[in-house]
């Protein structure tokens, strides 16, 4: 949602409060009451990454959003002022397959529309998220997510992929065994939306979770509201409305108090009802819950009335305005004001005031004065201590470090930044809570566990993965919490800095088998973006701000070192490339004997080689030299960790 966009909401809940207020205030002196508030528009949303169901915790609640864009950039809205679009084109229509693990969705051959796990150029790619949820908080370190409620044209299914294309399923609103989904804290996830028809629906979703003591929060039900149909935003258009007026009472007398009805059908309109006679405003209401908004008013004059009432929607994406038929009510002369029956029987005397007069007048005294005097009651002496003989210099020795790290669980990303005005190769850590870490790929040891064995299924789809019923080691597409889940992204990258896609190249593979990477559409059919067996470089292009996921397969166990290339042209018109080695353990292999190990010679200040991992200290030629550096390096460290967190492996870390 643009900044824009934002303003207008500003501006138009701002317009509804004045109006609002002005109101429920008394009549004009015109006797008019004020128009309703302008319809505004809510943002339609249909070509971009969005964590549709964004779970937040806020003041010690629990909350549902919506995020728009991509990380870091992408903007919080509220779900009231956002219509996801589905668009109604060759993306997004398709069939059900006629394979019985998708007879879920209903007959083979029967159309859908589906919003796909796998980003699509030019098409809405809806996911949800826990990311922002603290670790330790909730029980199990998990919340669970409810699809309450679905109303729409046709039915709803959520559902994603295994690594081998078979189905699992995460919402629906046929099956009540599929409404509830337990989601851990700091999860980002990506599945197929799949909808039966065309037109408007109304997804309620809520998020509840326990937290230690046993108490149970719950950001209660909240409205996501889908459009399925057109090819731009501006044919989400509102929904048509019909509207009724009634009076509680035929006719009345001039002075006396009618009560106007509005109803509005579908009841669910929201908006108001500004109620008129003949041209003649006088004044409207809020519709409720029930479709109906109501008036009282008593400034009828005496004669013939036609009387109206007309809807305005709050969106007009969401509804269309609608007039009722004229009702007619008659307003015949009054009979006046009566006085008040009964006149007061005795008139109140008033009663004097008492005069309290103070009994007691308190004279401020001095306090008594006291002096300070401070006598010392013992005099320190200085003790001589024997003096001891200067320990033994032990012996220099050569000392091994290993830096680096592991990584074998959560998420993360094999991205591409510009750095110092060229283009660099990363890996963007966000496996803590701690915030993303961005780290040298050669750094980084992944390591893909054994339990992350799969058997290549038959039928002839995966024949690049060997024969069937023989096994590989996968990272999933779809996240599992125990295993490593990896990506890769340009979401750091800005038209300003690179035109056009980036290109993604595997020149080379060292290790015992081959390695392939793919990923799944809706239906489990496999895309392959790199395949050593048949013979490499491979190349992948990538357009900006893509955040992606996919299948890594290998082949064999042991230790695979993978040769990538980001290149891009830059926006100055040259071309910037970066080489880097991405080293991966695979089943029953110990990724702690490939990290970086670095030798030097540490003498406790005696004189010897600092460690290093490749940049020497000149040694000082003094005691007194050696001190004034480590202070001059101290406070230098303590400088840079304020602006950010250097880890030692030479990682940057973004709190």
């Amino acid at each position: 949602m643009s900044g824009m966009a934002r303003i207008r909401l500003a501006a138009a809940t701002a317009l509804v409060t004045a109006a609002t207020a002005l109101a429920s205030s008394a009549l004009s002196a015109t006797g008019v009451r004020a128009a309703p508030p302008q319809s505004t528009e809510r943002t339609v949303i249909n070509n971009v990454h969005t964590d549709a169901v964004d779970v937040q915790y806020v003041d010690g609640n629990l909350r549902l959003k919506t995020r728009i864009g991509n990380a870091p950039n992408h903007v919080a809205a509220d779900p009231s002022e956002v219509i996801f679009q589905l668009f109604d084109n060759e993306l997004s229509a398709a069939a059900v397959p006629d394979l019985p693990e998708y007879a879920f969705l209903g007959t083979a051959g029967t159309p859908l529309w589906l919003a796909p796990m796998t980003q699509l150029d030019g098409l809405l790619w809806p996911g949800w998220d826990t990311e922002s949820l603290p670790g330790g908080l909730f029980t199990d370190d998990a919340v669970d997510l409810h699809l309450r409620a679905v109303r729409g044209p046709g039915r709803v299914e959520v559902f994603q992929t295994d690594p081998i294309g078979i189905p699992i399923r995460n919402f629906s609103s046929a099956d009540p065994a599929y409404t509830s989904l337990r989601q851990p804290v700091f999860s980002h996830v990506h599945a197929n939306w799949v909808f039966t028809a065309l037109g408007r629906y109304t997804l309620t979703f809520e998020v509840t979770g326990t937290i230690a003591g046993g108490a149970t929060l719950s950001s209660g039900p909240v409205d996501y509201t889908w459009f399925v149909g057109g090819t731009s935003a501006q044919d989400v258009v509102g929904a048509q409305t019909t509207t009724v007026v009634t009076a509680d009472q035929p006719s009345s007398s001039e002075g006396s108090p009618v009560t106007l009805t509005g109803t509005v059908e579908p009841p669910e309109a929201d908006g108001w009802v500004e109620f008129l006679d003949g041209d003649t405003s006088l004044g409207y209401g809020e519709v409720g819950a029930d479709g109906t908004a109501s008036l009282a008013t008593t400034t009828l004059s005496v004669g013939g009335h036609s009387i109206t009432a007309r809807f305005s929607p709050r969106y007009g994406n969401d509804y269309q305005p609608s007039t009722s038929a004229p009702a007619t009510h008659q307003v015949t002369p009054g009979q006046g004001t009566p006085p008040p029956t009964g006149s007061p029987t005795s008139t109140p005397t008033s009663t004097p005031t008492p005069t309290r007069t103070p009994t007691r007048t308190a004279t401020a005294s001095p306090g008594p004065t006291r002096t300070a005097s401070r006598t010392p009651t013992a005099t320190a002496t200085a003790t001589v201590r024997p003096t001891t003989a200067a320990p033994t210099t032990p012996a220099c020795v050569p000392t091994t470090r290993t830096t680096g790290v592991v990584l074998n669980q959560g998420h993360v990303d094999y991205a591409v930044r510009v750095v110092n005005g060229r283009l660099v190769s990363q890996v963007k850590d966000g496996t803590t809570t701690n915030g993303t870490t961005w780290r040298s790929p050669a750094q980084v040891v992944f390591q893909l566990k054994p339990a992350a064995a799969v058997t290549v299924p038959p039928g002839g789809q995966f024949d690049f993965l060997g024969a069937a019923s023989s096994t590989v080691w996968q990272i999933p597409q779809t996240q599992n919490q125990n295993l490593l889940w990896a990506g890769w992204n340009t979401e750091e990258l800005k038209a300003s800095q690179v035109s056009g896609p980036v290109t993604w190249k595997l020149s080379g593979v060292s290790g015992p088998g081959a390695i392939a990477v793919y990923q799944l559409d809706a239906f489990g059919k496999p895309a392959v973006v790199f395949n050593s067996a048949d013979g490499l470089p491979d190349s992948y292009d990538i357009a900006l701000g893509t955040h992606a996921h996919g299948n890594w397969a290998f082949t064999k166990q042991g230790v695979y070192r993978l040769t990538f290339t980001h290149s891009a042209k830059l926006a100055s018109g040259t071309t910037s490339t970066d080489t880097q080695v991405m080293t991966v353990a695979v089943g029953d292999t110990d990724p702690t004997t490939l990290l970086t190990k670095t030798t030097g010679t540490d003498c406790g200040g005696s004189g010897g080689q600092l460690p290093t991992t490749g940049t020497s200290l000149v040694k000082p030629i003094s005691l007194g030299a050696g001190l004034l550096l480590a202070g001059t390096s101290m406070l230098l460290a303590t400088r840079i960790r304020r602006r950010r967190t250097v880890a030692a492996d030479g990682a940057t870390t973004d709190g």
